[in-house]
Formats: C-alpha cells, structure tokens, sequence
C-alpha cells in the first residue's frame, strides 16, 4: 500500500490527531475532446472555474486544450461509473446547448477532505509547523492563496496569513459520512436532470 495524503503518512507522526479531522470523498472528474475555439468562448468566454453548493457539489472547468472537465461526488468502480457517466453527459447538455456532439476522452476519481463547517482550517502544529487543509473540492485556487501566505508567514512577513489558527477537532462520524456521500451521490446521480 502506497502513503496517501489523507492518513498514512501523518497517521505515523505525533499529528495522528489530523487524520480523524476531514471526511474523505471520492471526487470523479471526466473530461470532454478538445472543443473549438468558438464554442469554448461561447460556454466559458473567460475560462472561470465553477461549482455549485449543493450538498453532493459538482464543478466545470476548461483546460488548455478546450476540453471541459466536468466533476461531482462519487467514485469510478465498476457499479457506479456508468451512472456518473450518465449524470456527467446530462449535465453539461443542459448547462451548455451549444455545446453540441462531445464525447468524454479521459476521465478518473480520487478524493477529497470535508471539514465539518465547509471551511479550511489553519493549525499550528508546533513551533514552524503549520498546516491549512479541508479545502472542500475547491483547493486549487485557495491551496495557491494560502500556500504562498504560508511561505510569506515563516519569512517574517507580517500579517500574512489569510485564516486565523483553529483547534484540531477530530470528526467521530467522518467513516458514516463518507458512506453516506458515496451512496447519496451515485442514487443522485441517477434520478438528477433526467427530466
């Protein structure tokens, strides 16, 4: 078993205590062809990167070679990706008409940490021991923010971080939860824009 990020390696360290903080959840995302120039300025003329706040979040975004790659909840095993397929492909029609005929040439899952309150948290773990995590599926931009604010803290800059340090709160029903989701999302996705 490779280390991962959300438990192995910290679950070795006098920090254990972070691991029991975030519900994981399986994160899918599937990514179009590349799409023409025309129709990539016409869904997305700016390039933004989205999501929504529903309690199952799903995004979109583009790369740059004009696919869009379209996310939610759930995993890609063999019972379920047919479903978050599906969901996927209804999903960006009724977002985007003008999309027209696509097909999905690369898709995969992985996961990602919830806190209990959907927002990052900062801990100082020991003297020049920070850590800031549970960016709740959104961590590419934020992970940017506060790992250059980070980089100015330990320099001297002063003021420098964006979050104020929280206490490490483990979460005791974070294993129900993460079942829950991994259900909750693939029955979601089954009914969800069908109609």
């Amino acid at each position: 078993m490779q280390p991962e990020a959300y438990g192995d390696l910290l679950s070795k360290t006098p920090w254990k205590a972070h691991t029991q903080e975030l519900t994981i959840l399986p994160y899918f995302q599937f990514a179009t062809n590349p799409l023409s120039d025309n129709i990539a300025r016409t869904i997305l003329p700016e390039r933004q990167g989205c999501w929504d706040t529903g309690l199952v979040m799903t995004s979109f975004r583009m790369d740059q070679q004009n696919r869009l790659i379209f996310g939610s909840v759930g995993r890609l095993d063999a019972l379920a990706e047919g479903t978050h397929r599906a969901f996927a492909e209804r999903s960006l029609r009724k977002l985007f008409p003008a999309l027209g005929d696509f097909r999905f040439e690369y898709w995969w899952d992985g996961r990602i940490g919830m806190t209990t309150n959907n927002l990052p948290q900062m801990h100082v773990m020991a003297p020049n021991v920070f850590s800031v995590s549970g960016y709740n599926g959104r961590g590419i931009a934020p992970g940017t923010v506060f790992g250059r604010a980070l980089a100015n803290h330990v320099t001297g800059e002063p003021n420098a971080l964006p979050l104020v340090e929280t206490p490490l709160t483990p979460d005791p029903w974070r294993s129900v939860k993460s079942a829950f989701y991994h259900a909750g999302a693939q029955a979601k996705h089954f009914i969800d824009r069908r109609f």
